[in-house]
């Protein structure tokens, strides 16, 4: 398997069970993972800041340990593909996705006391959840780490270290520190509730469990919490759009402000009525063309272009660039600018950018 190979396999496995693709930095990350290159690489390749690129890499390794149930890192993506993909008959996390039809959510139930662990079980799995059941701290502990469930049921009392402390260490470990833990507790037990929210729980449900009230509570967290994924997804590729943009926009100055040509753009200014052209307005402007105006960039930036100066330029100017936006068609044009120090020919070139136009000049040294 080469890495176009990998790279297709895990974005279609992806899709196929979350609907959604892979994106372009996604794909450099696991490229970087795949040939052992390091963040910075992928930055500099995208115009990024590496420390939002290894937020990213944060997410995507999340969203594929979720898709694998096993927990997947830069060091140990290009192995684990490899083992996944080798033998597609080969019984995976994933194939065993698979013969859960749709499940709602991945719950994992710690109680030690087996009569609760087959009561919750049988209910939950009749309702389409994937359940998962441990008897003690240390077992919850290491199975969580390994495969992180969506929300975890967690008894109080527990013969080696209680659920206080259980709930406690996942609250202090980033990668499990969001999962929702929803306490379970005897009515004839005590019950810190106060202690309960600060070591980090989101509810608690007390025995005899009813079904009801036990699906309900899940539910409701795995809506939360799906919720909350949804914003950080949203945030993220909000985050990833400005991060690309201020990129670009920084990469356009730079290219602008470095070209020999003068170089702007123009907007058309309609009457609100006709929808006809009244004027332009500059956009944008380079530093040559308000050398080759005689003016300020500020001067001219986000204000008109006026039909008087612009027909001092070249004759019917403004008709001319009228033309250009409303047909399509070029303009390529020759004409001198007259200063009180000398006069100058130049090439102009007009070409239509949305409802304005792009106008290159150049001056004509013979």
């Amino acid at each position: 398997m080469n890495l176009e190979e990998a790279i297709e396999w895990v974005d279609s496995t992806l899709q196929s069970k979350t609907g959604k693709q892979l994106t372009i930095p996604e794909k450099e990350i696991l490229k970087a993972a795949w040939e052992n290159e390091t963040y910075s690489a992928v930055a500099d390749s995208l115009y990024m800041s590496v420390g939002h690129i290894k937020d990213l890499a944060s997410l995507l390794w999340k969203r594929l340990s979720d898709l694998f149930q096993e927990k997947v890192t830069k060091n140990n993506f290009r192995h684990l593909v490899i083992e996944r993909s080798a033998n597609s008959t080969q019984t995976s996390l994933v194939a065993e996705i698979d013969q859960i039809e749709d499940p709602k959510g991945n719950i994992l139930i710690v109680d030690d006391q087996i009569e609760n662990l087959h009561f919750l079980s049988d209910i939950l799995s009749k309702q389409g959840y994937k359940v998962r059941s441990v008897t003690n701290g240390k077992m919850a502990l290491r199975t969580v780490r390994n495969n992180p469930p969506d929300v975890i049921l967690l008894d109080i009392k527990m013969p080696d270290i209680d659920g206080y402390q259980v709930c406690s260490i996942l609250k202090a470990e980033e990668e499990t520190s969001d999962i929702p833990i929803i306490f379970l507790s005897a009515l004839n037990e005590v019950f810190d509730k106060v202690k309960a929210f600060e070591m980090g729980g989101v509810d608690y449900i007390t025995k005899p469990f009813q079904p009801e009230e036990v699906i309900a509570r899940i539910q409701t967290h795995l809506t939360l919490q799906q919720q909350k994924h949804q914003l950080r997804q949203e945030i993220e590729q909000h985050q990833q759009t400005a991060e690309i943009l201020y990129q670009s926009r920084s990469l356009l100055a730079s290219l602008l402000n470095s070209s020999r040509d003068g170089i702007a753009a123009m907007q058309a200014v309609r009457d609100m009525v006709t929808g006809e052209i009244e004027d332009f307005r500059y956009l944008l402007v380079n530093p040559v063309f308000a050398k080759i105006l005689g003016k300020k960039r500020e001067e001219l930036t986000n204000n008109l272009g006026h039909k008087q100066f612009l027909n001092q330029l070249i004759p019917r100017c403004f008709e001319k660039f009228v033309q250009v936006v409303e047909t399509g068609e070029s303009l390529e044009q020759k004409f001198f600018w007259k200063t009180d120090m000398n006069k100058k020919y130049y090439d102009l070139i007009a070409v239509k950018l949305g409802d304005g136009f792009s106008i290159t000049v150049r001056e004509v040294k013979d």
